[in-house]
């Protein structure tokens, strides 16, 4: 008995290892160089932890002990470097030629470290675009191709934004939407520099909050993410101060293509406050009540805001849809956390409230789509 249980002892030490062993193998061919460098990126900086040496062939191999998952950079000679994503008990495998390491580069057994990848690209392509628009506009004296190079760079910066909020709603417990939050165009230019942008902090704070309570970049974001709440309600307690009329809860939350639509925007409107969720029964039977009610409205003054409390965006996409849901549907992905729910005191789904036109009070609340139909005709006529 004695002899076993030391046995069993190594047994136990050796699976712990390996559940917490991240391991790299690979192949980067036609270097100038044999070495390539580890480095792990922290919240605020880069710290090298080894250097290997690539064999004839281009191979490598590397591995690392951690708890909890991290970020790497696999560094070249000539400055480039492979962003990793990884996490405790991964083996990843990559493949890439150092003479065109952005198209040649394959990463298997890490979803991270591919979407991190993805982001890196895109953004790189991106900025490349900034840059050509750029020296075009320097050498150019002709007014109105200068005019159109303002806005062919406005563009190409939308059309990034619009991809960026797209991979956060899609990969919102992914610590890749970490990198995606803190994309930069420069040291000084942010991707998300709207004040809109603070709702996706928020998201992506809560949705990695509690998944990777732990990990550092999550705290540093928490952390970060309460100081800009901070700073934004100190602007509208200020603002309120100045006069501003209070009114109703303001919701503003990402629709399906990813823009903030605002429930104040709809201001002079008659508007059904609709919350609901594709795994509540109820709800979808009652979506399906309100399509002839909102045909019939619709042009007169009427609008649905339809807030849904799915964590997945891909099946609320595809329940919309489906069903062919034709007003204005957003989504808050922190439920049951949700401050939209919260603040509108909402207890059961589907929950309904009838706003009046200068969004200063509410008319009725949790009515059936036959009441909903009485009202308006009453309100219209």
């Amino acid at each position: 008995m004695k002899r076993i249980i030391p046995g069993i002892i190594i047994i136990l030490l050796l699976l712990s290892c390996s559940r917490n062993d991240i391991r790299i193998k690979g192949k980067i061919s036609d270097c100038s160089s044999d070495k390539i460098f580890f480095d792990e990126v922290d919240v605020y900086l880069t710290r090298a932890i080894d250097s290997l040496k690539l064999k004839k062939n281009g191979s490598f191999r590397f591995s690392d002990d951690s708890r909890f998952p991290k970020f790497y950079q696999l560094r070249l000679v000539n400055g480039e470097a492979i962003q990793l994503l990884l996490e405790p008990g991964e083996k990843a495998e990559i493949r890439a030629d150092c003479n065109d390491l952005q198209n040649t580069l394959e990463i298997k057994g890490s979803e991270g470290s591919v979407l991190v990848n993805e982001i890196v690209t895109t953004l790189s392509k991106a900025i490349e675009k900034l840059d050509s628009i750029r020296n075009l506009y320097e050498n150019t004296t002709d007014s109105g191709l200068r005019g159109n190079l303002v806005k062919e760079y406005g563009r190409v910066m939308d059309d990034h934004r619009e991809y960026t909020i797209g991979f956060l709603l899609e990969h919102s417990t992914s610590l890749a939407s970490f990198m995606a939050l803190y994309q930069q165009y420069d040291k000084e230019f942010f991707v998300l520099n709207k004040l809109k942008d603070l709702q996706f902090y928020k998201i992506i704070t809560d949705s990695l909050g509690k998944k990777y309570p732990r990990v550092k970049q999550v705290i540093a974001l928490r952390q970060n993410t309460q100081k800009l709440l901070s700073q934004y309600y100190n602007q509208k307690l200020l603002s309120l101060a100045d006069g501003e009329s209070i009114g109703l809860p303001e919701i503003a939350l990402p629709d399906t293509r990813g823009d903030i639509i605002s429930l104040k925007s709809l201001k002079g409107k008659y508007v059904l406050l609709s919350f609901w969720a594709t795994w509540d029964d109820r709800s979808i039977s009652y979506n399906l009540g309100l399509k002839d009610i909102y045909r019939k409205y619709r042009k007169k003054g009427f609008e649905i805001y339809h807030v849904s409390l799915d964590r997945s965006i891909e099946t609320w996409n595809r329940s919309i849809i489906f069903d062919e849901l034709e007003w204005i549907n957003v989504i808050d992905t922190t439920y049951p956390y949700s401050e939209a729910a919260g603040v509108y005191n909402v207890q059961a789904l589907p929950a309904n409230y009838l706003i009046d036109k200068d969004f200063s009070s509410i008319i009725a609340k949790n009515l059936l789509p036959a009441q909903i139909d009485d009202r308006l005709n009453k309100l219209f006529n």
